[in-house]
């Protein structure tokens, strides 16, 4: 998954949210760490490491 390209997605409104497991999670740190608008997307922890990524309102 580009991580980057959903994390604008999910911005812009055009996916309402993405899953990040623990096998992932380090390419989407990448991605998440030059993302320039962290503020407008929010983390929610589920079971087992995984993260559920949604729009914050």
């Amino acid at each position: 998954m580009d991580f980057a390209q959903a994390l604008s997605d999910l911005k812009d409104g055009k996916i309402d949210h993405f899953d990040v497991d623990p096998e992932t999670f380090p390419a989407f740190q990448k991605a998440w760490s030059a993302f320039p608008y962290q503020n407008t997307v929010k983390g929610i922890a589920q079971r087992a490491g995984k993260v559920t990524y949604i729009q914050a309102k």
